[in-house]
């Protein structure tokens, strides 16, 4: 039998500080040689794209594809997990909010691992669904003391500075990035722009940051220059960054950056590199995060007998 989970049945079995032990533990395994990722796959039609990415977590006996098809009209997501013993689809479940809370488990991972204090002053650029997830990731991990939010739209900013507040955090709308940036110890970018605005003048004091927003080869959030603040560079997937990730692709072009210093999570999370700080994390989304989510999802919707009636037999 499979397993057929909604996006309101996944939404409600996602918890923070789980998936951020969950992704953590993908990238460990991934740098002991326990896990395999491939990089993602897109297909492209007129105004319409599908992306397709699947990868294989041994040590819990899954593996996964996921794919999502983005046009005018949105993007919808689905997630396929199987058994790797016997072949069999164990589940298949909607993938927004999955995927919102992976990236943001992703970035609570290289926030615990690469910024390691026990309190920040967190500097979020975005507004959207996927940076709520980033504040309650960094939440996961340390201390918030205090939020400072932009995007360009002022009445989406003062939304999401409610939403923080009736979250329970302490949240102020800042009319411009390099004033939200300005005093914080920790930044998370989660944005469709299409122009790099975290600029190098905003950059002093931030230890770390989580740039989140950008997955095409021409777009970036993170300016060139803004390069030779990092003195440690780390990315979810190597081989994916050097196709996708703008704000690479761009400053390695500019000169500041190069891919050779480039450190990929696995390596960080397995204790096999220390970057120094200050430190950037890249992060555009990997399968085996995924995979680890959609088990965890798995695990919890049978764990509680909710689910028996979306069981379906597949051939």
């Amino acid at each position: 039998m499979t397993l057929v989970l909604g996006e309101a049945d996944v939404a409600g079995l996602l918890d923070m500080g789980e998936v951020v032990s969950a992704v953590e533990e993908a990238f460990r395994r991934q740098g002991e040689g326990m896990a395999d990722n491939s990089p993602r796959t897109r297909s492209r039609a007129p105004g319409a794209v599908l992306n397709v990415m699947h990868g294989c977590l041994p040590y819990l006996g899954r593996g996964g594809v996921k794919c999502y098809m983005s046009s005018r009209a949105g993007t919808k997501f689905v997630f396929a997990l199987f058994d790797l013993a016997d072949a069999r689809l164990l589940a298949i479940m909607g993938a927004d909010a999955l995927g919102r809370f992976r990236t943001g488990g992703a970035s609570g991972v290289a926030t615990r691992l690469l910024y390691g204090r026990g309190s920040a002053r967190l500097a979020v650029c975005g507004t959207g669904r996927q940076a709520f997830t980033q504040v309650l990731a960094a939440a996961a991990v340390t201390s918030i003391s205090e939020v400072k939010v932009w995007s360009p739209d002022q009445g989406r900013r003062e939304a999401f500075r409610l939403k923080l507040e009736a979250a329970g955090f302490t949240a102020e709308a800042s009319g411009t990035p390099a004033e939200a940036i300005g005093g914080a110890d920790l930044v998370s970018t989660m944005t469709s722009a299409r122009e790099p605005f975290v600029e190098a003048g905003a950059l002093e004091g931030v230890r770390h940051l989580n740039a989140c927003g950008s997955n095409q080869p021409d777009r970036a959030e993170v300016a060139a220059a803004a390069f030779r603040h990092f003195r440690g560079v780390v990315v979810d997937d190597l081989r994916q960054a050097k196709t996708e990730y703008g704000d690479l692709v761009l400053a390695e072009k500019a000169g500041t950056f190069s891919w050779e210093s480039a450190v990929e999570l696995k390596e960080v999370a397995a204790g096999k590199a220390h970057p120094e700080a200050p430190t950037l994390f890249k992060s555009g989304g990997v399968a085996i995060e995924d995979v680890a989510v959609a088990s965890l999802v798995y695990d919890k919707a049978v764990r509680s007998g909710r689910y028996a009636d979306s069981e379906v037999n597949l051939p």
